[in-house]
């Protein structure tokens, strides 16, 4: 009866200890604050071009992000055409970035990686990504240089 207790315990501490230690992992939930950071994987809902003349021209996504659908704003249309940033619907992407402090939450995107989450696996496999911006600010201002391209097939 002894033995039996000393094992019930002992699973019920690893167990416990299993769980404080995955916590963590969890806890890796998207916040989506104002002024906050973010990154989060997410299958692309819809690819739009907003105008010249609107605020943040240029290539939005849609994506759902903790249940909810959030435009990320990618770059103006001719840094995307130069840069050959290439996003469809139904795409897998990682999106690093930072949510605005407008009306509107818009995510501006900070870096962009193309890839395939692989299921069987559990992980992410990263084809392109594109770096967008810094703490200075986008690339595709004048006198910014251009951005990193890093291709890991």
């Amino acid at each position: 009866m002894k033995r039996e207790t000393i094992r019930l315990w002992t699973v019920a501490l690893c167990g416990a200890a299993a769980f404080a230690l995955a916590a963590p992992v969890m806890a890796k939930d998207i916040v989506l604050k104002p002024g906050g950071a973010v990154d989060f994987y997410a299958t692309v809902n819809a690819v739009r071009e907003v105008t010249v003349g609107n605020p943040m021209p240029g290539l939005h996504l849609d994506a759902k992000v903790k249940g909810r659908m959030m435009d990320i704003y990618i770059a103006p249309m001719d840094f995307v055409a130069k840069y050959g940033i290439k996003v469809s619907k139904g795409d897998e992407v990682r999106i690093v970035g930072q949510v605005t402090l407008g009306e509107a939450e818009v995510v501006l995107a900070r870096e962009i990686t193309t890839g395939k989450f692989d299921d069987k696996a559990g992980f992410f496999r990263e084809t392109l990504t594109t770096y967008l911006r810094n703490d200075d600010g986008p690339f595709w201002e004048e006198s910014r240089p251009g951005p990193g391209l890093t291709s890991t097939y």
